[in-house]
């Protein structure tokens, strides 16, 4: 069992053992050059989908360590993965990763509340209720349920080698955000809508009748579907929901944005 000096105190208790793991595997082979591990998302702030949701730790890399596209080189990329394999992600999906030069950081920085430092420096991005308000705008204005409609009828026609799995996982990150989007419009409070659990968020929508009703199909449906064991029908399901939210988060983007 892995120990100190990995801060996981803010973590959900499923997730401490899996993000302490992926902790020392960043620090064996990224070496000095590691500068701060982040973990984020359902593994800190609750709520995740046994099967479905992942455990994300994101890792800030002296440049001087990364290549010209700021990404770790191939050879360590290699060497981490392997270290990255031996570790059991359930009752998550997948273990994600992702790499930052410090000093740097994703488009939106982590909201207080919803992310924890789990090594080295604290001094990471932070973002506002304020950024969050706007990124919430300009994502739903510019929303497009038709054209990931085509991509999902196109993808509906290959089976086998898991394909139908990966198009209900794509989907997850289309429609996740767009509920916490809606969310952070209708309460008017970005920082508090983010730092709720899905199921949480999925609740707070039930004032907003369209997309409240779709959110919560959602919810049920792609809950289910991962619980009982990934079945075509059950995935087929999960698709039709999930396109159901985004094209209620429209309408009602069209309705309240205009």
């Amino acid at each position: 069992m892995i120990r100190s000096p990995y801060d996981v105190t803010g973590v959900q208790p499923e997730a401490r053992e899996i993000v302490r793991a992926m902790a020392a595997v960043f620090v064996a082979n990224v070496g000095p050059a590691l500068v701060t591990l982040v973990a984020h998302g359902s593994a800190v702030k609750g709520g995740f989908i046994p099967g479905s949701s992942d455990v994300d730790l994101d890792a800030f890399v002296d440049p001087a360590a990364l290549d010209a596209r700021r990404e770790l080189p191939l050879e360590r990329a290699l060497a981490l993965h392997v270290d990255l394999a031996r570790i059991d992600p359930r009752p998550f999906r997948y273990l994600q990763g992702h790499v930052y030069h410090a000093g740097g950081g994703p488009r939106v920085g982590y909201v207080p509340g919803a992310m924890q430092v789990v090594w080295g420096e604290a001094d990471v991005p932070i973002t506002t209720g304020d950024e969050l308000t706007r990124t919430a705008l300009s994502s739903l204005r510019g929303l497009d349920p038709d054209a990931l409609r085509s991509r999902i009828s196109n993808g509906l026609l290959d089976h086998g080698e898991g394909r139908l799995d990966r198009q209900v996982r794509w989907l997850c990150t289309d429609v996740w955000p767009v509920v916490y989007q809606v969310a952070c419009l209708h309460e008017g409070s970005g920082l508090e809508v983010w730092r709720l659990t899905k199921p949480e968020v999925v609740g707070r929508l039930q004032s907003v009748p369209t997309v409240g009703r779709a959110a919560a199909g959602w919810l049920e449906t792609v809950t289910t579907h991962y619980a009982t064991g990934e079945a075509v029908p059950s995935a087929l399901r999960t698709i039709r929901a999930g396109v159901a939210v985004l094209d209620a988060a429209k309408t009602w983007a069209e309705e309240r944005l205009a």
